[in-house]
């Protein structure tokens, strides 16, 4: 099974995307990425990727998850992950990504991270 992914806004405004499958060819999240084009132009800019049933990516996948960050961050917003599934947190590891995402072991911590953020600034 290829990409497949559950859409959902949080009553903080964050949208959460649930990956599901494999990212493998540029053509597996061409759908998801037109999604997160169309809330970055409404404005929408705070991103959650759950992706405890993502079960494998290559580097197209990889590229995929730093472009949609990249985005998100070049928006005003950001782009967390959590409950990574071992497979792709292992290679977040070997990638060294796991530097540079922001990684969270449960969907309540990251929905707090962004409420800190918020009370913060």
């Amino acid at each position: 099974m290829n990409l497949s992914y559950q859409k959902s806004k949080l009553d903080s405004g964050i949208i959460l995307f649930e990956l599901e499958g494999k990212i493998l060819t540029t053509t597996d999240s061409e759908e998801l990425a037109q999604e997160i084009a169309t809330c970055i132009e409404k404005n929408e800019i705070r991103f959650i990727f759950k992706l405890k049933n993502l079960e494998y990516i290559n580097s197209t996948g990889l590229n995929f998850i730093i472009s949609s960050f990249t985005k998100a961050r070049n928006a005003g917003g950001e782009l967390v992950i959590c409950e990574v599934s071992e497979k792709v947190q292992d290679l977040l590891v070997i990638t060294k990504l796991n530097t540079i995402l922001t990684s969270f072991k449960t969907l309540d911590e990251a929905i707090q991270n962004f409420e800190i953020k918020t009370i913060n600034n």
